[in-house]
């Protein structure tokens, strides 16, 4: 068992989600393409806003997001600010035997990827 990105759960995961790199790498790029495109920074702007919006929603999504079965919306609502926090909000494996110290350590490989290529 491995644990996931998402959740705080175990799943049988196997090598082949390793293959996940790759459209993450894509995103990357496309993701300083757009801020540079755009001129956003973060100091300043509606960007600014928009990540901590993001933030305190994050925090506190269980009041302000209560996901049911039914409430496909909040669901959507809830990956999507994940999605702005850089965290994935939807239950995934990365690799076989993945331990919480590892997962700890790859939550910070995005951000450091995104710092990298800016």
């Amino acid at each position: 068992l491995s644990m996931t990105f998402g959740t705080s759960q175990c799943a049988k995961c196997s090598r082949y989600y390793l293959l996940m790199v790759i459209p993450f790498a894509l995103m990357g790029v496309a993701l300083v393409a757009m801020l540079f495109l755009l001129n956003l920074t973060v100091s300043d702007g509606n960007l600014n806003g928009i990540i901590f919006y993001a933030n305190i929603i994050r925090v506190s999504d269980t009041i302000f997001l209560p996901v049911t079965e039914s409430n496909r919306f909040a669901q959507f609502l809830s990956v999507f600010i994940a999605w702005l926090n850089l965290d994935f909000g939807i239950e995934t494996c990365f690799y076989d035997g993945m331990d919480s110290y590892a997962k700890t350590w790859l939550q910070f490989a995005f951000p450091a990827y995104i710092f990298g290529l800016v």
